[in-house]
């Protein structure tokens, strides 16, 4: 594969890896204010009178902003440790992909910002994770027709993937079987 080919894939995954960011970022959440009678602006919302204890939609990015100014606290329950290396257990346990909860490599990730020991045992978690789930989606990439309830399974960043591979592998065997390098003249 030359470079520009390379350079080609390369932007095109991290688009894509980008478009699954934003649309984590901008899924609504609900968040509880700890602040009272704060009006501020929110994106998509307009004004907003913020009152202690009564919760708000807001899109997940701004819930962020508002978690880490401790105007309010999210009312979704984040990822912990045990909660990765059970996920990595229950991966290798089990022969199919197992559901993991709604955008998990981004919630993952997001836990590896802290520093310590348990980084470094999220990040080895996550690493096996990945393994695995890769080696179970290569094995759908050869599957005539992958089965809904098994591709419902997938993290965003697993369909992106999948359907990359699947993509490819087609185009080489239409390639490979149909163009008019693979035929044989007639003479």
């Amino acid at each position: 594969m030359d470079s520009i080919t390379k350079e080609l894939l390369n932007w095109i995954v991290r688009r894509e890896l980008k478009r699954i960011r934003l649309r984590y970022e901008l899924e609504e959440t609900v968040v509880i204010p700890q602040v009272d009678s704060k009006s501020i602006r929110l994106p998509g919302l307009g004004e907003v009178v913020m009152e202690k204890g009564k919760a708000i939609r807001v899109y997940r990015g701004v819930a962020n902003q508002l978690a880490n100014s401790g105007w309010a606290k999210m009312s979704e329950e984040h990822l912990t440790v045990k909660d990765v290396a059970s996920m990595r257990w229950l991966e290798s346990s089990e022969e199919g992909l197992i559901k993991l909860p709604d955008f998990f490599y981004l919630k993952a990730v997001k836990m590896t910002g802290n520093k310590g020991a348990k980084n470094i045992e999220i990040q080895n978690d996550l690493q096996e994770i990945i393994d695995i789930r890769l080696r179970k989606l290569v094995k759908l990439v050869f599957l005539k027709e992958a089965p809904t309830s098994v591709l419902e399974r997938l993290q965003p960043e697993e369909l992106l993937l999948y359907n990359l591979l699947k993509e490819a592998l087609n185009i080489w065997q239409r390639e490979l079987i149909y163009s008019d390098g693979g035929q044989q003249s007639q003479i």
